[in-house]
């Protein structure tokens, strides 16, 4: 019989991805010898679809590095599609390579990006109101493994001096709020550290202030997380935390997510008198 071309296999591919048979779509793509660019980005969708992440990160730093069948903006779709699919499925450590893959790229997260991840994430970026939704919040405590995954793409943000999104910055206060202990802690002093133009006027919580002022630097919000224990007895007013650079975009939205992990009483901006 006559065998089916690039441009039928990949139109069978995209019926397959509609169909949510996922598996058949990615078995296509493999199949398909040479494939054009419009044919890599729908294998990219079937395969981050089918859970084939690491040959779908394999099949980009490709397209990056070597093999430039894919625009500029078809890169992207795909990096965001793997953070997306990747995160839903619970791949941190997929996320991570994906997205210090696209920044070492030199690509710029789009609003799409912040998206995709909030979206792989299921993260929102306003406080719930009623009482069923602060219920249906408290009820899912998040994962240390989350929360960590968010500072690193924090850090690796400021790593270049890139804007974070705010919606994607609010998401992350909303969701220490709803952890509460460390992980509010932490989010309290990301609101502190966005709102100073200068990081040595960030100060801590009174009860973690020594009456001798020292100097650490903190150069890593993940780090800080995981090692807050050692860190803890080493914090004073001229502690330097690391910059974050929010769009002034939805300023409500931020104001509103920062009142939701302010502390009462301690944690003033400013030099302790």
């Amino acid at each position: 019989g006559v065998k089916p071309n690039k441009k039928t296999l990949t139109a069978l591919m995209g019926a397959c991805i509609a169909g949510k048979k996922y598996e058949a779509a990615a078995n296509i793509f493999m199949k398909i010898k040479n494939p054009d660019s419009y044919a890599i980005s729908v294998g990219l969708q079937a395969l981050c679809l089918d859970g084939r992440f690491d040959t779908a990160l394999e099949l980009i730093t490709e397209q990056r590095s070597g093999q430039k069948t894919l625009k500029g903006k078809q890169v992207m779709a795909g990096y965001n599609k793997l953070l997306e699919e990747g995160l839903r499925a619970g791949e941190y450590d997929i996320a991570r390579d994906t997205l210090s893959g696209l920044l070492g790229a030199g690509y710029i997260p789009s609003k799409i990006t912040f998206r995709a991840i909030m979206d792989g994430m299921g993260l929102v970026s306003d406080r719930p109101f009623t009482s069923a939704a602060m219920r249906k919040m408290s009820d899912s405590t998040p994962s240390d493994g989350k929360f960590e995954l968010l500072l690193f793409v924090l850090d690796s943000l400021e790593g270049r001096k890139l804007i974070v999104d705010s919606s994607f910055y609010s998401s992350i206060l909303v969701l220490g709020a709803q952890a509460g202990g460390l992980q509010k802690r932490i989010a309290s002093l990301l609101t502190r550290s966005r709102k100073s133009g200068k990081q040595k006027e960030i100060s801590v919580f009174e009860e973690d202030l020594l009456d001798e002022p020292c100097s650490t630097s903190i150069t890593s919000w993940e780090e800080f997380l995981e090692n807050y224990s050692c860190y803890k007895e080493k914090l004073g007013p001229s502690t330097v935390f690391p910059s974050i650079r929010v769009s002034t975009k939805d300023f409500g939205r931020v104001l509103a997510a920062e009142q939701g992990v302010a502390y009462r009483g301690g944690g003033r901006v400013g030099s302790r008198r």
